[in-house]
């Protein structure tokens, strides 16, 4: 419930999102990287992107509705875990053979990109 939010601003950017996943497997796969590692790479670090998107936006929701002080607390703590799980993320993208560390990490920056994107090129989003 908390996360309506998030979810809605996930779907309407999927577009955006399927392009920058076309294009960076497409991009490793020319260069040579393993289609195996670079599968396992990019459903990692998508994994983690959208986790962190949600975690952010259910955050963010539950907060507006608590005192001031307590939200912030609640934000930071969300920031906390959020990083740690980033971190976890990082760690087996580049010391686990399975996962290409390229395919693990870039997928952590397309969230913002597709957001970028989609306001730039397509009018998406608002004030």
């Amino acid at each position: 419930l908390l996360m309506r939010m998030a979810w809605g601003v996930l779907r309407e950017y999927g577009r955006e999102m399927m392009v920058l996943n076309t294009l960076l497997t497409a991009a490793l796969l020319l260069f040579g990287h393993g289609l195996p590692q670079v599968l396992a790479g990019m459903a990692l670090g998508n994994g983690a992107a959208v986790l962190n998107f949600l975690f952010t936006g259910a955050a963010a929701e539950e907060a507006v509705l608590l005192e001031p002080k307590l939200a912030q607390r609640r934000m930071a703590s969300s920031y906390f875990k959020r990083m740690l799980l980033l971190a976890a993320v990082l760690a087996a993208g580049f010391t686990l053979p399975v996962f290409d560390p390229l395919a693990a990490v870039l997928p952590l920056f397309f969230p913002k990109l597709a957001l970028t994107i989609g306001t730039i090129f397509f009018g998406k989003g608002g004030n």
